[in-house]
């Protein structure tokens, strides 16, 4: 058994407390199943490697969840969505693969969500690649196969942190309209088997909605920076500094503290506006259409941040998608060229604090790293100390050059 296996049946235990178990999809464990009337659940790829974990005998829950998990950014991942969806609409999928996750007949996360919403559901799940923040999300079906919503239930202290402050984000969200940005609605909160849950809508996004482009991007950023009232501080005088130094701080005698400590320190003590940021806006977040931007994940949701985060956040993760390396050094630039364009000066945004904010950006981003474990989970960003604190000693550098020549 690997760590992923121990993952998926940890994972069952907080789903379905009458409990999980792995096992081949062969006869004598399909019959003792159907004595004990239970479910069998396909975990896709594969129980070593488990991403989706999908309804065995549900073929339009399985297809469905296989399209509304798809992130069908690449050739070679829509080429494997089409086949999964052919291999599950023509019910070939439960020969094809072979690791079944076998639950039981009791009381399980199926029956807690039908009894919130009131009505009959099925669902498929989503685990994604190993994380520290890493989650299930549920996709709530209708028997027939339309969608309902999401679900998100905490597997541990990080997680529910996460969750519960999502609730809060929605909550608070619903509040505040944006223009031009659709944020699901929260459908309900609550708990299951000691964990924090909750249920939200749809956001109606398809083959009418793609990535967005760089004017769609920054207005959705603009947008997002306005849900808190703008106001343009000085560093030193910033609530923001304050606490991103407090957070520092209780990193301890972790080795990075002290650069990162420093480097803070030594920013200028320039004018930037301050609003709110989503925290972790990227491609897997966000769909566009030419009007509106649809925006999930809402779970890092700070109401005190120098406006840009967000665009920087979304510009980096596209950068690295093909190597960590190359991409922080195109990040340097078009993270800079971002900050410049003519629609973020609408925040307050300066040219002479660009530098100061991308800076800003890496220690939070590294602060952030570092209180929840990333690295020991191996995210692709995560090992602060091989690339971010060397582009955080070149940006100071560059901050301390603006600073000294405002335009």
């Amino acid at each position: 058994m690997n760590s992923e296996t121990t993952y998926l049946t940890d994972l069952a235990a907080v789903l379905w407390p009458c409990g999980g178990l792995l096992g081949p999809g062969d006869r004598g464990m399909r019959r003792r199943v159907r004595r004990d009337r239970g479910n069998q659940y396909l975990p896709v790829p594969s129980a070593h490697n488990p991403r989706v974990i999908l309804p065995a005998y549900n073929r339009s829950a399985a297809t469905r969840g296989i399209t509304s998990f798809a992130q069908g950014h690449s050739l070679v991942e829509r080429a494997r969505t089409l086949l999964l969806t052919g291999a599950f609409a023509t019910g070939m999928a439960p020969l094809l693969l072979r690791d079944r996750l076998y639950v039981g007949a009791g009381p399980g996360i199926e029956h807690a969500l039908t009894a919130a919403l009131d009505r009959d559901l099925s669902i498929a799940i989503h685990v994604g690649p190993p994380r520290a923040n890493r989650k299930p999300v549920l996709l709530l079906l209708t028997p027939g196969g339309r969608t309902i919503g999401y679900a998100k239930v905490a597997v541990n202290d990080l997680t529910s942190r996460l969750v519960r402050a999502e609730t809060r984000a929605l909550r608070h969200l619903a509040g505040s309209p944006l223009r031009d940005v659709t944020v699901p609605r929260l459908l309900y909160e609550g708990e299951w088997n000691g964990h924090p849950l909750l249920v939200q809508e749809a956001l109606p996004v398809g083959e009418q909605t793609d990535r967005p482009t760089r004017r769609q991007l920054l207005r959705c950023v603009t947008q997002i920076t306005a849900v808190a009232d703008v106001r343009e501080l000085r560093l030193s005088a910033s609530p923001y500094r304050h606490s991103l130094e407090e957070r520092i701080v209780a990193l301890g005698a972790r080795p990075e503290a002290a650069p990162l400590r420093a480097a803070l320190r030594r920013l200028p003590d320039v004018h930037v506006p301050f609003g709110a940021w989503h925290g972790d806006l990227t491609r897997w977040n966000i769909a566009s259409t030419a009007r509106r931007a649809f925006v999930w994940d809402w779970e890092r949701l700070c109401l005190d941040a120098p406006a840009g985060f967000d665009a920087l956040h979304y510009d980096l993760n596209e950068c690295v998608q093909a190597g960590v390396h190359p991409g922080v050094h195109r990040w340097l630039d078009s993270g800079s060229r971002l900050l410049r364009d003519p629609l973020m000066s609408g925040t307050g945004l300066q040219p002479h604090t660009v530098s100061t904010v991308m800076a800003l950006y890496l220690i939070d981003l590294a602060t952030r790293y570092l209180h929840d474990r990333q690295a020991e989970s191996g995210g692709r960003l995560a090992a602060v100390d091989d690339w971010l604190l060397p582009a955080l000693e070149g940006l100071q550098e560059r901050a301390a050059h603006e600073a000294a020549r405002p335009a």
